[in-house]
């Protein structure tokens, strides 16, 4: 199936669902840039290969918005597909929104996948459409009743870095961030971004090229902590050193209950931009949303002593290799 044949096919889709606008994001449940082969939606209809974008698509145009890096790559990777570049202003804006706002009509229908898709990226898009009488849906994954012999989730070991390594524990950690929720006043706080989740549980894995992350979900609350993931990626040992750091192992595909059954009239602190729409839409409405950064991107900001040495290491390493690059040029 040509990129021509698979945009002719989603507009069918469309069509049927009687939905005028599509969007399409480059990203994860986890809102990766870099993503899985399973979520690679953006190349797999576009050809377009770059790490951002968002695709547009109406039943007369479709259009790829990203940014200055990729103009060169997306003006010759979208020749002959059926899709258009169209250069983004400004880097990560949502500037599709305001064209979809002034392009359709009052009573319109835009949608996307609330899976790929930020909490903040959907409630822009709400914020620019809803008003102008055009309905929004992030209920709707039109890619994969498309996608023939579309890739699995990865299924990569994964493994734990000793604190030799990290310069601190699991355990320490998980107490930081649990003071940080404290802090906010949050009964719960769900982590979704895999540089996170690494950080926190000292955990690395391949599921993504070249970044080392495993696919997971964290959940906190104040007396426990729950680590989503398939438990087949980890060793026996690994498991159990997990469970002696007071973490409990669940089903990666659980996580979407393990949202829907948080109690009533609880709190939730999550970060707007590192948590996609669709769990969000699963947080019970009596629950109180707290919105904030991520306390682990602040946290894993500030390096050990440990993990200085490491950097001094490597830069010594690093700068060895590029004296040796430019002695053989």
């Amino acid at each position: 199936m040509t990129n021509i044949e698979r945009l002719s096919a989603l507009r069918e889709r469309m069509k049927a669902e009687n939905i005028d606008a599509y969007i399409i994001a480059s990203a994860d449940p986890h809102i990766s840039e870099y993503l899985p082969d399973r979520y690679k939606n953006i190349e797999w209809i576009s050809g377009f290969t770059g790490s951002a974008g968002t695709l547009a698509i109406t039943a007369d145009f479709a259009g790829l918005w990203t940014d200055s890096r990729y103009f060169v790559q997306a003006t010759e990777q979208l020749a002959g597909t059926g899709f258009e570049l169209v250069k983004l202003k400004v880097q990560g804006a949502a500037e599709y929104a305001e064209w979809l706002s002034e392009t359709l009509s009052k009573d319109a229908t835009v949608a996307f996948d609330g899976k790929l898709a930020s909490i903040a990226i959907a409630q822009q898009l709400k914020g620019n459409l809803e008003p102008k009488g055009i309905k929004v849906r992030g209920d709707v994954d039109l890619i994969d009743g498309i996608w023939e012999n579309r890739p699995d989730l990865p299924k990569e070991e994964a493994y734990l870095l000793s604190e030799d390594i990290t310069g601190k524990s699991t355990v320490e950690k998980i107490k930081e961030v649990q003071e940080a929720i404290q802090k906010k006043g949050a009964d719960f706080h769900l982590v979704s971004s895999l540089d996170d989740i690494s950080w926190i549980f000292n955990i690395r894995g391949s599921d993504v090229k070249c970044n080392p992350v495993v696919l997971s979900f964290a959940l906190f609350s104040k007396i426990d902590v729950k680590l989503f993931i398939d438990s087949e990626k980890l060793s026996k040992e690994s498991i159990e050193e997990l469970m002696n750091a007071g973490v409990s192992i669940h089903p990666y595909n659980s996580i979407e209950d393990a949202i829907q059954n948080i109690p009533a009239n609880s709190s939730i602190f999550l970060d707007p931009k590192r948590n996609c729409f669709s769990y969000y839409a699963l947080i019970p409405t009596s629950s109180t949303k707290i919105e904030a950064l991520n306390p682990s991107t602040v946290l894993k900001a500030v390096k050990n002593e440990v993990e200085l040495s490491h950097t001094r290491q490597t830069m010594i390493k690093d700068g060895a290799a590029l004296s040796r690059s430019f002695f053989w040029l």
